[in-house]
């Protein structure tokens, strides 16, 4: 580690810390009980979305100035703090044993330093964390007074990040509120819109398989996407590319997964691609606006699994989507639906340019942050 400022120590983990393993309980429960203390697990460390409780007194309790860590798995090297409960078999606790040591200036510490524990882990095929170097860590201690405003500057700039992601996902909800708002529900149809069939008004391109060879180096030939498409991002960029496409999608098609799992999933095509089976692109016609399209499949979306053909695969076939019904609003209504989407799409633009801002600022202010230059 490069010189520290003046009054800073710099400590290994080992020093400073008592790590214990946590265990799997006997039985976990949704419901809290008054025996009962919470149970945490590796998703906790980021969320508190689905808590978890157990009666058994038999495991490793942790505090809430303990630094929790992820020992195995996937997120081996994931940092939390600030939580009391038990703890699962794939998290450890590291207890300081040491004064003036700030939990949260530890926490946060230990966060910069994920990747480097994740790409140091164990395990041919499942990771884990390896005590030697997690205990051989050095870290930078300032005076107590120092690490409280260094965790606290840190916080408010991972609360301006978060609150970033949470306006873009009310950026991407407004949309459907619009859509509702403007056309009703189009399963109920209580504006008593004509309703066509889905083939009346789109044109419907099932994918096929490339006629040559795929190869996934970037060359002179064609992207080609299979499937599954997410919503509310453009299409990922992690495609195989092969010189004999057969069917191609155009800028601006709705990209619908027709196969598998993912079967009415959907997205924007951000360019032209070689559609495979699990794809189908779904074209507006005359007199209709895609993206009036797009926002009926999604509010549509949790009945293509019961639409598909076979008991265990699911698969969309293009006689199920063309016999769709769909009730057809006025075009000047949907011209300003999707003037109002263009718009939006605009603004979730600058918003992600902000977003790539706050957390490039965010990393700048950790990485000053234990070498001194922050405060």
């Amino acid at each position: 580690m490069n010189s520290v400022p003046s009054g800073w120590q710099v400590k290994s983990l080992g020093e400073v810390v008592r790590i214990s393993k946590g265990k799997k309980p006997i039985e976990l429960s949704s419901s809290k009980t008054s025996n009962a203390k919470r149970f945490i697990q590796i998703d906790d460390l980021r969320n508190n979305n689905i808590l978890k409780y157990t009666e058994d007194k038999s495991g490793v309790i942790v505090a809430e100035n303990d630094v929790l860590i992820a020992w195995d798995g996937a997120n081996a090297g994931t940092v939390g703090f600030g939580l009391n409960g038990y703890i699962g078999s794939t998290l450890a606790r590291l207890e300081i044993i040491k004064e003036n040591i700030s939990t949260n200036f530890l926490g946060w510490f230990l966060r910069t330093k994920s990747k480097h524990l994740r790409d140091n882990s164990t395990g041919a095929t499942i990771p884990h964390l390896s005590r030697i170097v997690l205990e051989s860590l050095k870290i930078p201690l300032p005076p107590l007074s120092i690490q409280k405003q260094i965790a606290e500057i840190l916080e408010k700039a991972n609360q301006a990040k978060q609150k970033r992601k949470e306006t873009n996902k009310l950026t991407v909800q407004f949309l459907q509120s619009a859509f509702i708002e403007m056309f009703g529900d189009p399963v109920k149809n209580p504006k008593g819109w004509e309703v066509k069939r889905f083939d009346e008004i789109t044109e419907i391109i099932m994918g096929q398989s490339p006629l040559g060879d795929t190869y996934n180096e970037v060359g002179n030939g064609f992207p080609l996407l299979n499937g599954p498409a997410e919503f509310g991002e453009k299409y990922p960029v992690e495609v195989q590319w092969t010189s004999n496409p057969t069917k191609m999608s155009k800028v601006n098609d709705i990209l619908f997964c027709v196969r598998g799992a993912t079967a009415g999933r959907m997205n924007w095509s951000d360019k032209e691609y070689c559609i495979g089976r699990g794809l189908a692109a779904i074209r507006s016609r005359k007199n209709s606006k895609i993206e009036v399209i797009y926002f009926f499949l999604k509010i549509k979306y949790l009945q293509f699994q019961s639409l598909g053909q076979g008991s265990t695969f699911i698969n969309l076939s293009k006689g199920l989507i063309s016999s769709m019904k769909m009730p057809v609003p006025p075009l000047y209504l949907q011209l300003q639906f999707a003037e109002l989407v263009q718009k939006t799409e605009a603004l979730k633009e600058k918003q992600k340019e902000s977003e790539i801002e706050l957390e490039n600022l965010f990393n700048s202010l950790m990485q000053k942050a234990f070498k001194g230059e922050l405060v």
